[in-house]
């Protein structure tokens, strides 16, 4: 019988757990409809049981997997209807808070993005996936916040962690992630001289990319 582990031991084990297997989504390891059995992920990371069901809550949270009844976890996957709804929703939402942004923003704010899009550029060179995919929500996060309404950066927020599967699908393209990099940095240019409208045509360039990318891999290709 397995030694009990400590607190501390069971908090890192979950974490290295949960990296590991989001991790293999991202790169495309585990594909959309895969399931992930409990029991061949404890034998493989010799990992508690508690600490694998902590990590599919995390990626549960994420958006990265789903729990269905007889199925168990699986990889999300949608159809191309569910992701045109999706994508519509977004554009509507990004496009209105981009409108926000009518004056020039503050330095601090070009600043702190400027920060986050910088060492977003070197994960993603560096094929850091992990930190490519923390990075890109940072940057998305602050800029929706600093538009001024929370109602709506709230519902870019869920509307982005329902699409988690589809965007991180495109990680490993390296034409796309250049793209993803270089519209960064116009969008925190559009925000330093307070042109929303070029901001909202930005964005909706840089939301669909991925989702197209999706599409053609998934029901096109059939792979990426």
């Amino acid at each position: 019988m397995r030694a009990a582990k400590s607190l501390q031991e069971q908090s890192k084990n979950w974490d290295s757990v949960y990296r590991d297997l989001q991790r293999q989504i991202i790169a495309g390891q585990l594909r959309p409809r895969e399931r992930l059995v409990e029991d061949e992920i404890i034998a493989r990371t010799d990992a508690t049981r508690h600490a694998v069901r902590k990590a599919f809550d995390e990626l549960e949270r994420m958006g990265l997997v789903i729990r269905q009844p007889n199925k168990g976890v699986q990889v999300r996957d949608y159809s191309i209807s569910e992701i045109e709804e999706l994508y519509e929703i977004r554009d509507c939402l990004e496009r209105r808070a981009a409108s926000r942004f009518s004056q020039p923003a503050d330095k601090a704010l070009v600043d702190q993005l400027t920060d986050i899009a910088a060492r977003h550029r070197d994960a993603s060179r560096a094929q850091r996936y992990a930190d490519v995919f923390s990075l890109n929500n940072s940057f998305h996060e602050v800029l929706y916040r600093a538009a001024g309404n929370q109602q709506l950066a709230d519902a870019i927020l869920q509307y982005t962690f329902a699409t988690h599967p589809i965007r991180t699908r495109a990680f490993p393209s390296e034409e796309l992630r250049e793209i993803a990099i270089a519209e960064h940095f116009e969008m925190i240019e559009a925000i330093a001289r307070g042109e929303g409208r070029l901001l909202g045509d930005i964005i909706g360039r840089h939301i669909s990319g991925p989702k197209d990318f999706y599409l053609r891999a998934t029901y096109i290709q059939g792979s990426i």
